[in-house]
């Protein structure tokens, strides 16, 4: 159980880390290494996301394509284990490398092929939500023509260029 004391520091210190991260990238490194360090000290365990989001080297605050260079690293089929990626993260400041447990497919799917898949199944769950409220729809239709209406009586931005 830790202290009201240790809780502020650690609160201040990761907060300032992330404060300074944009200012003065050194002062949040020293910030978030200080933070590492009083977690080790007061024998304190985080949980992963918060561990993962500064480098365990030099405390580094992790920003994809920023701080972190980040890679998706396939592995070899060993004995009696299923294949699967890595997440390969080294430190821009340090050099430091990280590895972490990435996804257990074989490809990864590309974008086209990922947004291939997922159009055909949304289509016809959409359709059949709007046969559902007819009325709705009805009431929203003829308040647009209205809209419309109007807006032809009064004309529109190219009609008035056109007078000029």
């Amino acid at each position: 159980m830790q202290t009201a004391q240790q809780t502020n520091r650690l609160d201040f210190l990761f907060a300032a880390g992330f404060e300074m991260m944009s200012r003065v990238p050194a002062l949040s490194r020293y910030y978030m290494s200080e933070f590492q360090h009083s977690l080790t000290e007061f024998e304190l365990t985080t949980p992963k996301t918060v561990a993962r989001l500064a480098c365990p080297s030099c405390g580094q605050i992790r920003l994809p394509g920023l701080s972190t260079h980040v890679a998706i690293e396939g592995q070899k089929r060993k004995k009696g284990k299923r294949p699967g990626n890595r997440i390969k993260t080294t430190c821009a400041s340090c050099c430091h490398t990280s590895f972490y447990h990435g996804s257990y497919k074989h490809k990864l799917p590309t974008a086209t092929a990922a947004a291939a898949a997922v159009v055909p199944t949304v289509t016809p769950v959409v359709i059949e939500k709007k046969k559902k409220n007819k009325g709705k729809k009805n009431s929203l239709k003829a308040m647009l023509n209205k809209s419309t209406q109007q807006k032809e009586s009064t004309g529109n931005l190219a009609d008035f260029l056109s007078f000029l």
